[in-house]
């Protein structure tokens, strides 16, 4: 088993992305057998959703889970910097989220997801370093017995399409007849959240495919019927918090694309249906869609901000060109040396154009194996761009330790202040990451592509001119 600590990773479709910062941490099967009555809360009125999340570390590294909160991209993790220690961290919700997690499996994906429904559920772990196990309440893991589907990205290619939708109908059929069978062990309020997301699950599922490799016109009729069918049940999106809801939405636009001979996803958003305009979900995708996407103009994020309701869900979009605030350029930032320096003058450049900085840490396998790439762009672009790398380790004894192994000391920061005003900007929660800048110290990306990804030399020399 691979052991990932943490990982975000942005998965392009051509230009077009589907934008979730997926989350890798190691994890095996478990079993345990707890339930409750179903009478034991008859009728439920939600106002919050508190989750505490349990960690016993049996071994040093960093736990993770993905979901979307109020419809917006949402990861967080918990470390462990000793053995045999025991973290968590609360989560307050306003409605039932499936928590994912993702783990490195011999060189393939294994997806688990958990469901919080209950007022205090607690979800427990035992992270260790050959795979996390799963210890909570079996109620909140009940999707890992319905679901044992490892696509995370990719875009499915059937062999045979009419066979696939049959699959699909058959399988979800099948668990909504086991959810059925055990509806005594979950309340009214539980047994209507997971119908909802077997529901939606089945949805993205049938939109999930590669529709230009789709032959038979019958398939064709089947969808178009399907699509209308999603539509008339769209508000299922704002009744969950659920990574689907934004991975519905980009199939469905894939499918408008699709059928309007429109490659470019963001001229379809006019087709869609009008039903979807009036969800907070759509509103959650286009703000995430504009964050994440650092390839989109200035024309293109006006026309998408068209799209998008003025509601609390809107407090913020992230500007291309936001200035790194006042707070962070005050800042203290410490060097190898252990020395303090003002961030401003970590930052100040002479001829250079553009700023780049890699996040890492040295318990990140990820963000280590991205180093080669990183010198080999270095010395490509020296006089052209600074190139600055900024540990956010906590132990810096173990950083210290691991650059003088390998001798690089050079534009190297430390930021083990969790609290410091950089990681609460930049909504630090996942690494390897890499920030490009331009010489005003204006953010031109808050996610660039890693130094590892084919494209990386072009998307720079393009900011270079």
């Amino acid at each position: 088993m691979i052991v990932v600590a943490m990982d975000m990773d942005i998965k392009r479709i051509g230009k077009n992305i589907l934008f979730f910062p997926f989350i890798l941490f190691t994890f095996i099967n478990c079993q345990k057998n707890d339930s409750f009555s179903k009478n034991e809360i008859k009728s439920q009125k939600i106002d919050t959703l508190n989750v505490i999340t349990n960690v016993s570390f049996f071994d040093t590294g960093t736990f993770a889970l993905n979901s979307l909160i109020n419809q917006r991209n949402f990861n967080f993790s918990i470390s462990g910097t000793r053995k045999n220690a025991k973290e968590s961290k609360k989560i307050t919700l306003t409605k039932p989220t499936i928590f994912e997690s993702y783990a490195l499996v011999n060189g393939k994906a294994k997806v688990q997801r958990y469901f919080v429904f209950s007022k205090n559920d607690t979800l427990k772990f035992e992270f260790h370093k050959d795979g996390s196990v799963y210890k909570g309440n079996k109620n909140n893991a009940i999707l890992n017995t319905l679901i044992a589907d490892n696509i995370v990205y990719s875009i499915e290619e059937p062999d045979n399409s009419v066979n696939y939708i049959e699959l699909l109908k058959k399988k979800y059929e099948d668990n909504l007849r086991i959810i059925k069978q055990n509806s005594i062990h979950y309340t009214d309020f539980q047994y209507t959240a997971i119908n909802d997301y077997l529901k939606l699950y089945f949805y993205y599922k049938l939109f999930n495919v590669d529709f230009s490799k789709i032959r038979d016109p019958k398939v064709i009729e089947e969808l178009d019927s399907y699509y209308n069918i999603v539509n008339n049940n769209i508000q299922i999106l704002d009744k969950l918090n659920a990574v689907q809801n934004k991975g519905l939405i980009f199939n469905l636009l894939r499918y408008i694309s699709f059928k309007k001979r429109n490659p470019k996803i963001i001229d379809n958003l006019q087709f869609l249906d009008k039903k979807l305009y009036k969800t907070e979900a759509l509103d959650g995708f286009l703000l995430d869609y504009i964050e994440y996407d650092y390839t989109l103009s200035q024309n293109e994020i006006i026309n998408i901000k068209k799209y998008i309701k003025k509601n609390p869900l809107n407090a913020e979009i992230i500007n291309k060109r936001q200035n790194l605030s006042k707070d962070i350029l005050d800042s203290n930032i410490e060097d190898v040396t252990s020395t303090k320096i003002i961030f401003k003058n970590i930052l100040s450049i002479k001829a250079e154009k553009l700023i780049i900085i890699d996040l890492w840490a040295t318990w990140c396998v990820p963000c280590l194996s991205e180093m080669p790439e990183w010198k080999k762009a270095q010395q490509k672009y020296t006089g052209k761009i600074k190139f600055i790398r900024i540990s956010i380790d906590q132990d810096q004894k173990k950083w210290h330790t691991f650059l003088a192994k390998q001798k690089d000391t050079d534009i190297n920061y430390i930021i083990s202040n969790p609290n410091h005003p950089f990681i609460g900007y930049f909504k630090v929660n996942s690494i390897p990451r890499f920030i490009l800048l331009n010489k005003n110290y204006e953010v031109i990306s808050d996610d660039f592509l890693r130094p590892s990804n084919p494209n990386f030399n072009q998307e720079i020399e393009e900011y270079i001119k």
